[in-house]
């Protein structure tokens, strides 16, 4: 009992002091993940029920915090991170994950309108969080396209699950009943209760030497390309076509832009192989790019990535 105390106030001392803890950063991050974090998603006052996403952002205004933010969502009747005025006839949209939506940052600080504020083009940001590439492109069709030129994707790992499950056949969107169950779930899963980080610490313990033992390099690089494969086949597959506008994708993850590249330019779908793709890493490798407990870009690491993108996407007539 007395180690189990010594270990819950270690926890709790490194959740406070990050910098200062001898625990490995990369486990304390996915405590802090699995165990510790509000998820916007499943917060009442900020996300709502969809029929065909699941879930959106709630229209209108909340605020969203953790350990390392605090900040103001407003949130137009798309259900996205942005003011209703762009909705109407926008030049760029841009869909994506959590790091598109700007969790982390305030609103005029996330990446899409540091790209609409240096060129003066008219940008949706259409990201929510955790949506994959399948539900973003579903997102795409609610908008206005009319005057649409460029669309932007942003990618993360964690959209695998989501694509691949459209690959096989057996994507399906949460019914209401179990969405509100996951709110329910993940609002008991972050109550405190004496021994919470001391048990869950010993739970990740067990887990990571488990993973350890069943990974190798070549399932890693074969579960890569097939997770690629994957992102391009539900492109390919989007209920909007492509084709006419000039597709951007972009990552924060070299080994996906790369091999992206490489399969999208022998694919047989037109929209695919035009496909341009940039790599965010190198302007994200910045000190101060990413908070220190979680796992997104801060105020710093949104702004150099609008910088690379208002560099690389030249307005089109």
């Amino acid at each position: 009992m007395i180690s189990l105390g010594l270990l819950e106030a270690l926890v709790a001392l490194s959740f406070r002091y990050p910098a200062a803890s001898p625990l490995p950063l990369p486990l304390l991050r996915k405590m802090h993940e699995l165990f510790d974090r509000n998820t916007i998603q499943v917060m009442p006052e900020c996300a709502i029920y969809n029929a065909n996403l699941t879930y959106t952002l709630r229209p209108g205004q909340c605020t969203f915090r953790n350990r390392e933010f605090s900040n103001e969502f407003l949130i137009n009747r798309l259900g996205v991170r942005d003011d209703d005025a762009s909705l109407d006839q926008p030049r760029v949209v841009m869909l994506g994950d959590s790091i598109t939506m700007g969790w982390g940052v305030e609103q005029d600080e996330a990446f899409p309108s540091v790209f609409e504020r240096l060129t003066g083009q008219r940008t949706l940001n259409a990201g929510v969080s955790s949506y994959g590439t399948v539900r973003e492109l579903r997102m795409l069709e609610q908008v206005d396209r009319s005057a649409l030129t460029d669309l932007i994707i942003q990618y993360s790992a964690n959209d695998a699950k989501e694509n691949q499950s459209f690959v096989d056949g057996t994507f399906r969107v949460l019914s209401r009943e179990r969405y509100e169950r996951t709110v329910t779930e993940q609002a008991a899963l972050l109550r405190y209760h004496p021994g919470k980080h001391a048990l869950n610490l010993l739970v990740l313990f067990r887990n990571a030497v488990r993973d350890r033992l069943a990974t190798t390099a070549s399932n890693h690089t074969s579960s890569r390309e097939r997770e690629v494969r994957a992102f391009l086949h539900v492109a390919d597959q989007s209920p909007v076509d492509l084709t006419p506008y000039r597709v951007t994708v972009i990552a924060i993850d070299s080994e996906f832009i790369s091999l992206a590249r490489s399969l999208a330019a022998t694919s047989s779908s037109e929209a695919v192989r035009n496909m341009r793709f940039i790599d965010l890493s190198p302007a994200t490798a910045g000190p101060g790019s990413f908070y220190v407990l979680d796992d997104h870009p801060t105020r710093v690491g949104h702004e150099a990535i609008g910088r690379v993108l208002a560099e690389s996407i030249e307005p089109r007539d």
